[in-house]
């Protein structure tokens, strides 16, 4: 069953339920105003009966009554009738107190006249009321049924212009699909806040899904270009090594040029893997680190790879930080080997220092500028000369803790920066 004819009948039986339970109260509603109304001319009635024959001369007990014929009433002394009026005395013969028998509603009291007991029974005829009731009840049959089908059209009309926007979603996404993703996008009819947040939201995903199939392009296209040269040159050395004429010296050096490359390539391996990890949605699995120490071990290590480089530390002790402390020390490392690389006259300094608000990590070397690009807050695109996939790979792993990565350039100085929160840090 579609949603439009689950509404529908949640409409039915919503208002239905509704109705009915009102058309019943107005039909009983009604029909004890009637029933009452019976009853007080009925009582009228039966009291001037009683008094008729309680007053009258003996001679004239015996009344022939004419009026409403809708009226009668029987006489009995123990349970045999005396008089009688439009009435078949045997059918009233055990009344009594007040109820219904048949088409008639009757009231039966005794009443003591002369020393003798006497039941007095009077009736009134309901076929009048009868079909009075049965005319209410059809009218209100009539009237439940009608209210229904307005209620009815005016749901499905409702709910087609409700629906109506979730329908062209599904019908414009099932043309996406068939035709490409490209630039496609929907529109969708206002019909509210919620519809207008439904599109902007579906637009958004296909423009993030967009992206990242481009991304995957250009990351399938990058890859294979990075992998090139590499493999190129080990080719190159190996296929050297294996001719007849190479030394035993220049065997050792293409050995040790192709170590350096599978090197690069075990690197490189590294972090695009990284990379992948961090640009998807899964959460980065985050607890407290020394980042003190971290760094301090994360620039040995790049002591050993570039001594030398003249590398001057300050680094205040204890700061602690939540996050991924692999991840963090890729940052790391790849600001300090970047700097390395790229200083023009081999000095790099590195400082971790704690403010009021947070801690500062900034690494700084000598070189020419950087043509860094921040587009926002969580740094969606960046263009570096010269840095290459380190950066890239470090303002990934930044954006993945909800960090960010600062540059400046002053006086011939390259200064990268992050700034890591208070409440991320304890004393």
């Amino acid at each position: 069953m579609t949603v439009r004819g689950k509404i529908s009948l949640l409409y039915l039986a919503t208002y239905g339920t509704v109705v009915i339970s009102l058309g019943l109260t107005v039909f009983f509603f009604l029909r004890n105003l009637e029933f009452r109304r019976i009853d007080n001319l009925l009582l009228s009635f039966h009291n001037d009966i009683v008094n008729t024959y309680k007053f009258a001369d003996q001679e004239n007990r015996l009344l022939s009554l004419a009026g409403n014929e809708d009226f009668g009433f029987a006489i009995y002394i123990e349970d045999e009738p005396i008089a009688s009026f439009r009435a078949e005395p045997e059918l009233f013969k055990k009344a009594e107190g007040i109820g219904t028998k048949g088409d008639h509603r009757y009231r039966a009291t005794v009443e003591l006249i002369e020393g003798t007991e006497e039941r007095f029974v009077t009736f009134y005829n309901l076929g009048k009321s009868e079909e009075y009731l049965k005319f209410v009840l059809a009218a209100v049959v009539f009237s439940s049924l009608s209210i229904l089908l307005a209620v009815s059209l005016i749901g499905t009309i409702f709910t087609r212009k409700l629906i109506r926007p979730f329908e062209e979603a599904g019908n414009q996404m099932e043309l996406i699909s068939r035709t490409g993703l490209k630039d496609a996008r929907i529109s969708l009819r206002k019909s509210g806040d919620e519809v207008s947040k439904l599109e902007s939201e579906i637009n958004k995903a296909l423009s993030r899904i967009e992206q990242l199939i481009n991304d995957a392009k250009q990351f399938s296209s990058r890859i294979a270009h990075e992998l090139r040269t590499p493999l190129a040159v080990m080719k190159s050395h190996l296929q050297l090594s294996l001719t007849g004429s190479s030394s035993k010296e220049s065997m050792r050096e293409a050995l040790r040029e192709t170590l350096e490359e599978v090197e690069k390539l075990i690197r490189l391996s590294e972090e695009y893997l990284l990379l992948s990890r961090t640009e998807i949605t899964v959460p980065i699995e985050q607890r407290e680190i020394d980042l003190s120490r971290l760094v301090l071990e994360t620039t040995e290590k790049i002591m050993i790879l570039h001594p030398d480089k003249e590398i001057e530390i300050q680094i205040l002790p204890d700061i602690v930080i939540s996050a991924s402390g692999y991840m963090i020390e890729h940052v790391v490392m790849n600001l300090l080997d970047n700097a390395c690389k790229y200083s023009t006259d081999d000095s790099i300094k590195i400082k971790l220092t704690r403010e009021e608000e947070f801690s500062l990590l900034s690494v700084s070397n000598k070189g020419k500028a950087v043509d860094f690009m921040s587009l926002d807050e969580s740094v969606k695109g960046v263009q570096a000369q010269g840095y290459g996939l380190g950066l890239r790979v470090v303002l990934s792993i930044l954006r993945a803790h909800n960090l960010r990565l600062d540059y400046e350039h002053e006086e011939g100085i390259n200064r990268f920066m992050i700034e890591f929160p208070s409440e991320a840090y304890s004393k």
